[in-house]
């Protein structure tokens, strides 16, 4: 891991928190010219609103980001084992190679931060371009490159380097010895999780309900209880995430049973399990923003759906009009909010891509073992495939659970002061879209990587480097 290249999953990561980024700080300011421009500099003050708006969706993208990067950086290092440790039997500390991977995370924030802020403004003058030939913004002169541009390079750079320096961790866990073996099993952090990190885990997942909690009781009294009730479910998610190894393996588990008779789908379920924390940290990026989804669109199902109760209330068996209205207003909304929410989405299926695609080629030796123990090609990759959609499909249904329950709290809590919101409403098309693409996701992760692996002749995977 001496080049850029060997991190150039981390370089895409960075590249897209940037273009995310740069299109929510340059959206507020052209909104707030076009308002100007048609004669309604009243309303500019919804700039404050937007940018509000766009700086908390792009924390969300750089939390997202950052767990995905470290993750991926510690896998790069665990499939680097063997040479890191060979460099430690050489002579070198594990202070100066985590300091030598910590500098290359600050070069890699930088480069994907630069091309990030490029694409970013490139995509806003274009849409700008259309949206002004097409007459839906006045035709008036705009600002692509406000100062505030530097301020997503600075967070996703500080955040690609933070993120580095927790993935580095592992080398200092790498011994000389193992330069010497000829197999490296996995490691015992990959193995089990460490006692300080479940103590952590448990102590951000009850402290983050105990604030839910809180929103909840305050609910009936004041819209403001969502406060509360929102920092909850970041740290309650904060524990989900550094306990991963502790809530991902049964879940793994449960979805390894379906299908288990059959010896291929058998070993895919024991493979995930072997190490969990390899598994967790291929799978945790993908809830994430499976969590976010279904978080939103249970919130805003709870909101169109008590609007709803409240316009046949005052209208009685009459406004049926009303209610159509208010349907095409929310299918607008949650197409906008979709796409915003779904950019965080995309970061961490690149994570999960990246992920999948490093373990495949990283198991060279052990896809070459298994051929030479009598499974055929087809079989070895139909393992691997398996394997895949036992995470990813592991990964939905986490978020799904998750997703339901801070949807709801974060309706009841909005909402409560204003009705009942009862129910979580999870739109069926929001199911569709998540599980369709995450086993889509799932498949094309694994496709190249294995066409790769498959190219190795059992006997030179076996061969000793």
């Amino acid at each position: 891991m001496n080049t850029v290249r060997d991190f150039s999953p981390t370089i895409l990561v960075a590249a897209l928190g940037t273009t995310f980024g740069s299109a929510l700080v340059i959206a507020p300011g052209i909104v707030t010219e076009a308002l100007r421009a048609a004669g309604l500099s009243d309303f500019a003050s919804v700039k404050s609103v937007l940018d509000v708006v766009g700086w908390l969706f792009l924390g969300i993208a750089l939390y997202v980001g950052a767990i995905v990067t470290a993750n991926t950086c510690a896998t790069l290092i665990a499939g680097q084992t063997r040479v890191i440790a060979l460099q430690r039997l050489v002579g070198a500390t594990g202070a100066t190679l985590r300091s030598r991977i910590t500098r290359a995370g600050l070069v890699v924030g930088v480069i994907g931060g630069l091309i990030g802020v490029v694409v970013g403004t490139g995509l806003s003058a274009l849409f700008v371009a259309v949206l002004r030939g097409n007459g839906f913004l006045p035709d008036t002169s705009y600002t692509l490159v406000p100062w505030q541009l530097v301020l997503p390079v600075v967070a996703v750079v500080l955040a690609t380097w933070g993120a580095f320096a927790v993935g580095s961790r592992r080398v200092l866990t790498v011994t000389p010895l193992q330069a010497l073996s000829s197999v490296v099993e996995p490691s015992h952090d990959d193995v089990r999780s460490g006692l300080a990190r479940k103590v952590w885990a448990v102590l951000l997942m009850a402290g983050g309900a105990a604030l839910m909690l809180l929103g909840l009781l305050l609910s009936s009294s004041s819209p403001v209880a969502v406060f509360p009730a929102a920092l909850g479910g970041f740290i309650s998610f904060a524990g989900v995430a550094v306990g991963a190894t502790i809530v991902m393996p049964p879940v793994l588990s449960l979805i390894g049973r379906i299908g288990a008779k059959d010896p291929v789908v058998l070993l895919a379920g024991r493979n995930a399990l072997r190490a969990p924390g390899r598994a967790s940290r291929a799978t945790i990026g993908l809830v994430i923003g499976v969590t976010l989804l279904v978080t939103f669109a249970v919130a805003l199902g709870m909101m169109q759906h008590l609007l709803e109760e409240q316009l046949r209330a005052q209208f009685g068996g009459g406004g049926k009009q009303q209610v159509e209205q208010l349907r095409d207003v929310f299918v607008q909304v949650n197409g906008v909010v979709s796409v915003i929410v779904g950019f965080s989405a995309v970061i961490a299926a690149v994570g999960v891509v990246n992920a999948l695609a490093l373990g495949v080629l990283q198991r060279r030796r052990e896809l070459g073992l298994l051929r030479v123990l009598g499974l055929t090609g087809a079989q070895v990759r139909r393992m691997i495939i398996t394997e895949a959609v036992q995470m990813v499909v592991a990964a939905v249904v986490t978020g799904l659970v998750l997703g339901t329950v801070y949807g709801w709290v974060g309706g009841q809590t909005l909402l409560g002061s204003m009705g009942s919101p009862g129910a979580p409403v999870l739109p069926p098309l929001t199911i569709v879209i998540v599980v369709v693409g995450a086993l889509v996701l799932a498949v094309a992760a694994t496709v190249a990587p294995v066409r790769r692996a498959m190219q190795v002749s059992p006997t030179e995977a076996l061969a000793v480097d």
